[in-house]
């Protein structure tokens, strides 16, 4: 569908999240923004965690470099990359972690640089705290530009500017650029494609594609758009309020026949480029609030199929035999329940 090389998940698995639970608040008042997910990224994937705003995809994304904002926390849970456990991990080792080996591209590229330094002197603070990566601090700024030229900018240019003097898209390249700095195996996209024009939303989806093609790199892709998803991803996690309601690969996620009807609402409000007169179905309703989440299924209040079992219990998260995952009770009717593996 993407002209994107599929990974299987038999392949060297470099994350994995156990029953991973991250609340916000203390005793009775606590929110849990992520309750009870387990997933695992495979070496050389383009994986997606996508859903509507609040569903909880960016609070994961921030667990997996433990960078999850106060009064957040994870109360349950392992997340463990190539099986070291970042929950139990000391700050010394998350910060020998992060950037080095998973690094990550902060939603608001706008945001991400210090305004009275130039680029290029924020590069060098970067090369200069990790002289492990580059010894001879030349060699990073070769690299640095070397990436620059992927991602379509001009080096000496940039180098020299401040972020002010750069567009958005620009900047959202520059980004990209920067996470890429000291090589890391896996990066951690939130949203890098919402706050851009279509051209530029375009050209870093191009950019993307480039270089997981040409540095191999894992790429962890957070976003609320499937039409993005369905260009780029290889494998697909779809949350909604905190949880996990379908995963699979895009293939799946775009032509199974078992498919969650919250993921069908989303594919359904797509607009269609090819056909001007189908009429897009907005999803009706709003996400809960995660303070006081209905009984049973979170998405029977919005939902078409929604059944008398569906309003009183929670739908497991089932497979009928391959990696494809669906927590419906009225999808999963005629599915046997058994063991699964992680999404």
């Amino acid at each position: 569908m993407n002209g994107v090389t599929s990974v299987s998940t038999d392949d060297q698995t470099l994350l994995e999240i156990d029953d991973l639970t991250v609340a916000f608040g203390d005793g009775a008042g606590s929110v849990r923004a992520v309750e009870n997910v387990s997933l695992s990224v495979a070496a050389g994937e383009i994986y997606a965690l996508v859903g509507e705003s609040g569903c909880g995809k960016s609070t994961l994304a921030y667990s997996m470099l433990q960078i999850v904002p106060p009064p957040g926390r994870v109360t349950g849970g392992n997340i463990r990359f190539r099986g070291r456990d970042l929950v139990t991990m000391s700050k010394r080792e998350l910060n020998a972690l992060r950037g080095a080996e998973l690094a990550m591209v902060f939603q608001g590229a706008m945001n991400a640089f210090n305004p009275v330094v130039t680029i290029g002197t924020q590069v060098d603070h970067i090369l200069q705290a990790h002289p492990e990566v580059f010894p001879d601090p030349k060699e990073g700024r070769k690299h640095f530009e070397h990436l620059l030229e992927l991602v379509q900018l001009p080096p000496k240019r940039i180098w020299k500017s401040f972020e002010s003097q750069l567009s958005g898209g620009m900047k959202q390249r520059v980004a990209i650029a920067v996470a890429l700095l000291l090589k890391p195996s896996v990066v951690i996209l939130d949203e890098p494609t919402t706050a851009l024009d279509v051209l530029n939303q375009r050209l870093v989806i191009d950019i993307l594609k480039d270089l997981h093609r040409d540095l191999g790199v894992t790429i962890v892709f957070v976003t609320h758009d499937l039409a993005v998803v369905a260009e780029v991803a290889t494998r697909v996690a779809v949350m909604y309020a905190g949880r996990l309601v379908e995963t699979g690969t895009v293939e799946e996620i775009f032509k199974a026949e078992r498919r969650h009807p919250y993921v069908e609402a989303l594919i359904n409000a797509i607009p269609s480029v090819l056909d001007a007169g189908l009429r897009v179905q907005p999803i009706g309703g709003a996400v809960p609030n995660l303070a006081d989440l209905p009984a049973g299924c979170r998405f029977a209040p919005r939902c078409r199929l929604a059944e008398d079992i569906c309003r009183h219990s929670e739908p497991p998260l089932l497979g009928d035999g391959g990696g494809h995952l669906v927590a419906c009770h009225v999808v999963n009717r005629d599915v046997v329940p058994m063991e699964v593996s992680k999404a």
